[in-house]
């Protein structure tokens, strides 16, 4: 028994002198002020080597594909050159044109367009608007005396003094034979001419038409009596867009108005050639005198889209001829195909 306690004794005295050698041989560690205490040992840091070079790699060698699998790489296709080429524009002798898209109010093509010139009876179709402003389309009117002193190669309805039609008769005679008659006997129905004249002048100032001036209600030639195919063109848009009943009765091949207890009967006959010769054509005024040569305002329609065109001082007979040129050029500018052929 005192043996195994010596034994015991002089073991624990070892293990205490070999914890004193390995306490004092390890540096006592002491924490910052700036260092929370931890109970973690400290992570001794990592020296890294130097980066290595990077690693090539190696191409693969191609392999060649088996026989009929090989595929050329597509070539690249040059552009298309441009297929629309400039429409070139008609040769015409008139001396003024305007053409417009009635659908936008834009004008298409100008030529010379607002110069004075003499309008002729394209006048009647400021006539024909401020007679509808004044008394309506159905008030009766008499046909005064002074018709007798139109000049005797005029264009006439057929009016003889003293009888009396109802405006919408008269601008049948307006429109179809170009009466010079039945303007006359329309601007007398107001409290006078000279009175209807103004009134037209006034309705070209409200338009602001500047290069228009009217003496007289039919177009025949005088002094201080003018337009423009441009001022026209405004006024015949307007036309077609405010007084319905009068482009419908420009578009009106023939007529006859049966007599009545005032007035004997008229076969009238519309003297614009290209209803019957050009398709899609519906109006509006021709017009012509010694000064002014062949004068027309021609509205059409094709493929739903419709054109106006005015044409002062063409050469004696060439107006029909050149208007059609004119406007197969605003359709074609407007991508519409050719016109089909007359009926």
């Amino acid at each position: 028994m005192r043996r195994s306690v010596l034994h015991l004794t002089a073991v624990l005295v070892a293990i205490g002198a070999l914890s004193s050698g390995l306490g004092s041989a390890a540096p006592r560690y002491q924490a910052s002020a700036s260092e929370p205490p931890t109970g973690l040992t400290a992570i001794p840091e990592v020296m890294l080597g130097p980066r290595p070079d990077r690693v090539p790699v190696s191409t693969p060698t191609p392999m060649p594909s088996p026989a009929g699998t090989v595929k050329p790489l597509p070539t690249r296709m040059p552009r298309p050159a441009a297929t629309l080429r400039p429409l070139p524009v008609p040769v015409i002798a008139a001396q003024e044109v305007t053409l417009v898209n009635l659908d936008t109010g834009r004008f298409l093509w100008q030529s010379n367009a607002r110069a004075a010139r003499a309008p002729a009876s394209l006048t009647k179709i400021f006539t024909a608007m401020v007679a509808v402003d004044l008394i309506g389309m159905n008030t009766t009117v008499t046909v005064p005396a002074s018709i007798s002193q139109l000049p005797a190669d005029s264009t006439f309805m057929g009016l003889t003094a003293g009888e009396r039609l109802t405006v919408r008769e008269l601008l049948d005679g307006v429109f179809l034979n170009s009466g010079n008659d039945a303007a006359e006997t329309l601007a007398s129905a107001v409290t006078s001419r000279s009175s209807f004249i103004a009134a037209m002048n006034t309705k070209a100032a409200r338009l602001g038409l500047r290069g228009t001036h009217f003496e007289n209600p039919s177009g025949l030639d005088a002094a201080g009596h003018y337009s423009s195919a441009y001022d026209l063109a405004l006024a015949a848009v307007y036309l077609e867009s405010h007084y319905p009943a009068l482009v419908a009765i420009a578009a009106t091949p023939a007529l006859t108005i049966p007599a009545t207890s005032t007035h004997k009967a008229f076969a009238l006959v519309n003297i614009n050639k290209l209803l019957r010769s050009y398709p899609g054509a519906y109006g509006l005024k021709t017009g012509w005198t010694e000064a002014a040569l062949g004068c027309l305002i021609t509205t059409s329609s094709r493929g739903g889209h419709r054109l106006l065109a005015v044409m002062l001082g063409a050469p004696n007979g060439t107006a029909y001829a050149e208007m059609p040129k004119v406007l197969d050029y605003g359709f074609e500018l407007l991508g519409v195909l050719p016109r089909p052929a007359a009926s």
